[in-house]
């Protein structure tokens, strides 16, 4: 018989009882406040953040600054386009990702606070 098959066995032949739970005594470890820093975190559940517009806006610009450098420096072709026209594609990605990152923000907004409030679907 296997040690998983053994304690199966002992865990199936025996009643489960009921255990007090222990006294609750400072263990002064090296790991103690980390363990508990962790656990309360693990605990309380952050406050909901409503979407903004300069998070959206922050997230585009970081978005056009990089659809920028990988037109303009990185993609290699035959049509490379000029500054001009890397700019503007740019500014296209910048304006579709910071309404598409606001929109999809405030839905997941929504959806929680529907969560949180109990209406659920």
């Amino acid at each position: 018989m296997s040690k998983k098959a053994t304690r199966r066995a002992a865990r199936d032949a025996f009643p489960k009882a009921k255990v007090a739970a222990p006294a609750a005594k400072p263990t002064g470890g090296k790991y103690s406040s980390k363990n508990a820093r962790v656990k309360a975190k693990a605990t309380n559940t952050p406050a909901l953040k409503p979407p903004s517009i300069k998070r959206a806006l922050t997230q585009g610009a970081i978005l056009g600054v990089l659809y920028f450098v990988v037109i303009q420096f990185i993609w290699k072709g035959s049509n490379q386009p000029n500054v001009l026209g890397s700019l503007l594609i740019s500014f296209i990605g910048f304006v579709a990702f910071t309404g598409i990152a606001y929109f999809v923000d405030r839905f997941n907004y929504n959806r929680r606070l529907r969560k949180l409030k109990g209406l659920g679907k």
